[in-house]
């Protein structure tokens, strides 16, 4: 039954990445005889996962045309939710990452107020996947801090460890498969999923830092779930307070609240935002050119820790400094290429402030596919 299961996910997989395969195609790519093929496939047809698509180009000798499979992208609905500390983020998708719908809820997020606010996400989710297939297939959470699988560890800008979150949301949606991911992996996915590129980094920059780190293709989580906690990398001994308890992270010297901080001591007039910091850079003004030069110096010798200990093929940048800033990451590539011989390619997300919860789909997606074969509760029957 095992080999049965895994012989169903692998050609899910595999029309996943390739769609507009036939049978014969897929005998050969997952070396299976034609017979067994045909049995997988027609039951995952039956199921509605996958469907038939046309036909393709017969072989040189002729013959019958062959019947293509793809899967069925609207068979259901994934959620990604960028569970962020003063705002929640979310966007629905079908298996293909077309957006459904998507919202943002602005509030400051806590242990006593994120079961709630989550709930109204997920309630009209479920609602709107009720007219597909297979429903409301799962939900990804994006937490902005330390998480190993179903556990939050540690959340240094807000206080949503202090909740078992999976086992709460577990009871209120049982059979709703929910998924935690750190913000900066799911960002780094979205990335190297949308560019097809097995070796990068993501650098996330808001209130926090972290970065997700693919190599091989694979997101690297680390012992817990610590890998990529670049924030937390002391570069100052004795340097300013930082919210985990040490001082002189890179975080206090790199995060938009550092750079706002610092700004506003040495500007007559506070500012609260990053776009208003690029408007003030694009007048002129003195204290906001030096502050983003402050901010540049710091971001370049992140980039060189990066570029020796890692070796990507690329960073990308997901930040409103890269997003509002003019030539912001081009700056920093020529500071990394001249001050530490760097070379190593530092461009802005594409996905201005999406990628982290396309990244958190994507993931919901890989695991409802990997899934699928034991999926026993469809996500049609959870209560609406």
């Amino acid at each position: 039954m095992a080999e049965r299961n895994n012989n169903e996910v692998n050609i899910l997989s595999t029309l996943y990445v390739h769609p507009n395969l036939s049978r014969s195609d897929l005998s050969q790519r997952l070396e299976l005889n034609k017979a067994s093929v045909s049995e997988y496939t027609n039951k995952l047809l039956d199921t509605g996962i996958i469907r038939e698509n046309g036909t393709g180009d017969s072989t040189n000798k002729g013959g019958r045309k062959p019947i293509c499979l793809e899967i069925n992208y609207r068979y259901g609905l994934c959620l990604g939710i960028d569970l962020a500390p003063d705002e929640i983020s979310y966007i629905l998708c079908t298996l293909n990452l077309e957006v459904v719908s998507e919202g943002t809820i602005r509030t400051a997020v806590s242990s006593a107020n994120v079961l709630e606010q989550l709930t109204v996400i997920i309630q009209k989710a479920v609602k709107m996947a009720a007219a597909y297939t297979g429903g409301l297939l799962g939900v990804t959470l994006a937490i902005h801090g330390i998480v190993d699988e179903t556990d939050i560890r540690f959340t240094p800008n807000y206080d949503i460890y202090k909740c078992d979150l999976h086992a709460e949301l577990g009871k209120l949606y049982p059979g709703l498969p929910v998924y935690f991911i750190n913000e900066s992996n799911a960002s780094a996915l979205c990335e190297a999923y949308a560019q097809r590129i097995k070796n990068l980094v993501a650098v996330n920059i808001g209130r926090g830092l972290g970065a997700g780190i693919v190599l091989k293709g694979r997101v690297l989580h680390g012992v817990n779930g610590y890998a990529g906690e670049i924030g937390h990398v002391v570069i100052i001994p004795d340097g300013k307070k930082c919210n985990c308890g040490n001082r002189g992270c890179f975080e206090r010297y790199c995060s938009d609240e550092a750079l706002l901080e610092y700004y506003n001591s040495i500007a007559a007039k506070p500012i609260t935002t990053i776009k208003e910091l690029a408007e003030r850079k694009a007048k002129k003004q003195p204290e906001a050119i030096e502050a983003i030069r402050y901010n540049l110096k710091y971001m370049a010798l992140l980039m060189n820790h990066l570029m020796k200990t890692i070796a990507p093929e690329i960073i990308v940048i997901n930040s409103d400094l890269a997003y509002y800033i003019n030539n912001y990451t081009q700056t920093l590539q020529d500071m990394t290429s001249k001050t530490y011989k760097q070379n190593v390619l530092i461009r802005p997300s594409a996905f201005n402030h999406k990628s982290v919860m396309l990244g958190s789909v994507y993931l919901t997606i890989q695991e409802f596919i990997h899934a699928f074969a034991q999926f026993t509760q469809p996500a049609s029957t959870l209560p609406r």
